[in-house]
């Protein structure tokens, strides 16, 4: 089971989830193989104006809902394993499904482990 938690995240570890995606330095999404990845921003509509997001308007979007105050479930990951991840999900747009997020803080990027408005297994 991958399932490490359900309570709200610290403070402190929101903070840089919310640094980090504001920061383009900061950020990255990169396929590998060994932690295969989904990250479709372009074929996802933001809820906030039913237009596509774009990479940057992607991150942006993740930010805003952190800043909101939006729910953080802690995860244990399969790849890379044992790492820690944070999942979020959030309404989508008119008529389309919910927003599934979840990213890892690595060193000192925050990278992207899945994107998608599909129904998505965690386990």
């Amino acid at each position: 089971m991958n399932q490490l938690s359900r309570f709200e995240i610290s403070a402190e570890i929101r903070l840089e989830l919310i640094r980090r995606a504001r920061d383009k330095k900061l950020r990255s999404f990169e396929f590998d193989l060994d932690e295969p990845v989904v990250w479709k921003p372009t074929e996802v509509l933001n809820p906030n104006c039913d237009l596509p997001f774009t990479d940057i308007s992607a991150w942006h979007f993740i930010a805003e809902q952190l800043e909101s105050g939006c729910s953080v479930e802690v995860v244990t990951l399969r790849k890379p394993p044992n790492e820690l991840g944070y999942e979020m999900r959030f309404p989508g747009a008119l008529r389309q499904p919910q927003i599934y997020v979840k990213v890892r803080l690595h060193g000192k990027r925050i990278e992207v482990e899945a994107s998608t408005t599909a129904p998505v297994r965690t386990t």
